[in-house]
């Protein structure tokens, strides 16, 4: 669980793997199973940049996290609920993944189809997707 100190307070993190953190990041390890996610639902729901303490940079303080009100569920609902959500936190990482994987296919190909190096002139625009079917 990463929790901004400073700059963007809104961006909670949940983390399940290896991690180098900063400075500007507070970071928490569950005691219990399944606390890890059900503390970053219960965070990501509220508006931690209303909490600012800073002046010219959103701060964070430990004063104000600790001052936050939680409901805490016994130890076998926080197992129900981390079964329950794992599957949609394993599909975020997972579209994540594919998202950066779309960020690098963009980033090679614009550069080739904007200078002519990759020729489109012939592909066939008013059938969409039609490089998908199959002719027999």
């Amino acid at each position: 669980m990463l929790i901004p100190r400073k700059g963007s307070l809104n961006n909670v993190m949940y983390v399940n793997e290896p991690f180098w953190t900063v400075d500007t990041m507070f970071y928490a390890i569950p005691k219990y199973i399944g606390a890890a996610r059900y503390v970053y639902e219960f965070l990501h729901e509220k508006d931690l940049a209303s909490m600012n303490a800073g002046s010219a940079v959103p701060s964070m303080t430990t004063d104000i996290l600790n001052n936050l009100q939680m409901p805490i569920p016994s130890q076998e609902a926080l197992s129900v609920f981390d079964n329950q959500v794992e599957s949609l936190f394993r599909d975020q990482k997972q579209n994540s993944i594919e998202g950066g994987r779309l960020v690098q296919l963009r980033d090679a190909l614009l550069p080739k189809l904007m200078s002519g190096e990759i020729d489109v002139s012939k592909v066939d625009i008013t059938r969409p997707n039609n490089h998908l079917c199959v002719y027999v």
